[in-house]
This record gives structure tokens, C-alpha cells and sequence, in this order.
């Protein structure tokens, strides 16, 4: 539908059937290729509950998920001390550590969009707020890492999204303009990475914010099937 929005202008965000000849794509992880949402609830609740604190309920986590482990740890106990977010955030690292592939799978159409990105010639990266040793660990689980030229997660927090530098730092790596780069995602987080960065915005609906909060935040893209994402690169 449509050239990509004038941001200035409250009007809906481009569907995914318009055609573009962009070749580069960056990947959310968390709600965008796999739904990892269970293990990450009772990862967390198992660690709260280490601490003698109540459990979160599923659709709690879902709506706190995107920013980062430690994010995720102060969200869930807001009035805790520094101190004991820290032991929180560690219990946490611990119990995911030990189920994180437990429940987690790619979400339906995932695997035939990588594969036919990969088959038309495209570059894909991963690049999430997630701990790196579980971005790397989680996606040769799922027999996913063969697709993707980078997978990087979080390291340090001046770093994570929306900020743009990892981002840019791909696409340095890609040897694609951020202005010829897709940055895919399901949370308002990816859609401002990809404005910091110059890139293009697509929102997927499958993940875990809601589809308003997305529309609200005016992504270029909006895509309800993982299938429509090649057809943004023909």
C-alpha cells in the first residue's frame, strides 16, 4: 500500500506488500523469531521465588520482556535495593541457564522465511537485548545460526537497544548502508533502534507487544505473517 510514511503525518504504517529492493535484514529475537516467553516466566518466577518474592503472571513478563535481563529483574521488583536486583538478576541467569530451550520454539513460517531470504541472496543478522551467551546458545538450539552473518545480544547497557551502535555495527559488518537495512521486530524498542539508526522499521504482530502500541509508534512495515517479510526485498 504505498510509499513508507511521512513521519510527520498520523497515518497507518505501510503493509508488507509493498515492494522494496533492500537486501539486508536485522532480527529481534524475543517474540520476533522465537517465542521464548515460558522459559523466560519460570526462569524468573523461579528466581523470585528463591527470594521469597510472589510469582509474575505469564501475561505480566510478556508485557515486561524487551529491554534486557536486568530491565526485566527491576520491572518485576520495583522496590527492591540494588543489592537485591542484583541477586535476582543472577538467580534468574541461573534457572534460565538451565531451561531456556525448554518450551522455546520459532514461531510458525519462521524457518521457510529464513530460508527464503537466504535462497534470494540476502544478508541476516540477529541483534538483541537478550545476554549474548544465550542469543548464540538458544539459536544453534533451534538449528537456526546457519542463517544469520551475526547474532549479538546483550554485552553492556550503553549499548543495548534503542540504542543504534550494535545496529550500526552490523550493517558496517554487512556492508549495507543502514538506509538499505530492515531491522525486524516486535516491541516499540526494535521500531526506535531502527529510527536511531536510519533504518527501516518492520513491526511483527505475532510477537509480544500489542498490535495498537506498534501501530501508535508508526513502523514503516507492518506484518502479520513471517512469510510476508521476503516479499520487502523484491
Amino acid at each position: 500500500m504505498g510509499q513508507t510514511h511521512d513521519r510527520n503525518r498520523p497515518e497507518a504504517p505501510v503493509e508488507a506488500a509493498q515492494l522494496n529492493h533492500r537486501r539486508a535484514f536485522i532480527f529481534d529475537l524475543d517474540g520476533t523469531l522465537l517465542d521464548t516467553l515460558a522459559d523466560i516466566a519460570s526462569s524468573l518466577n523461579a528466581a523470585l521465588a528463591d527470594l521469597d518474592r510472589p510469582a509474575a503472571t505469564l501475561e505480566q513478563v510478556r508485557s515486561w520482556i524487551g529491554a534486557g535481563l536486568p530491565s526485566l529483574c527491576k520491572t518485576a521488583w520495583p522496590s527492591a535495593d540494588e543489592a537485591s536486583i542484583d541477586r535476582l538478576i543472577k538467580r534468574t541467569a541461573v534457572h534460565y541457564e538451565r531451561q531456556c530451550v525448554q518450551r522455546t520454539a520459532p514461531y510458525h513460517n519462521i524457518l521457510e522465511m529464513l530460508k527464503l531470504l537466504t535462497a534470494g541472496g540476502n544478508v541476516l543478522a540477529v541483534l538483541s537485548n537478550k545476554p549474548q551467551p544465550f542469543v548464540t546458545r538458544i539459536l544453534a538450539s533451534m538449528g537456526l545460526s546457519k542463517f544469520f552473518v551475526e547474532m549479538r545480544g546483550y554485552v553492556i547497557e550503553e549499548e543495548k537497544k534503542p540504542s543504534p551502535v550494535s545496529a550500526l555495527n552490523i550493517a558496517r559488518q554487512m556492508r549495507v548502508s543502514p538506509a538499505a537495512t530492515f531491522l525486524i521486530g516486535d516491541s516499540v524498542t526494535d521500531i526506535q533502534t531502527a529510527r536511531n539508526a536510519g533504518m527501516i522499521a518492520v513491526a511483527v504482530t505475532w510477537g509480544f507487544q500489542k498490535k495498537n502500541a506498534l501501530t501508535a509508534a508508526k513502523p514503516d512495515f507492518l506484518v502479520d505473517d513471517p512469510l510476508e517479510i521476503p516479499g520487502l526485498c523484491l
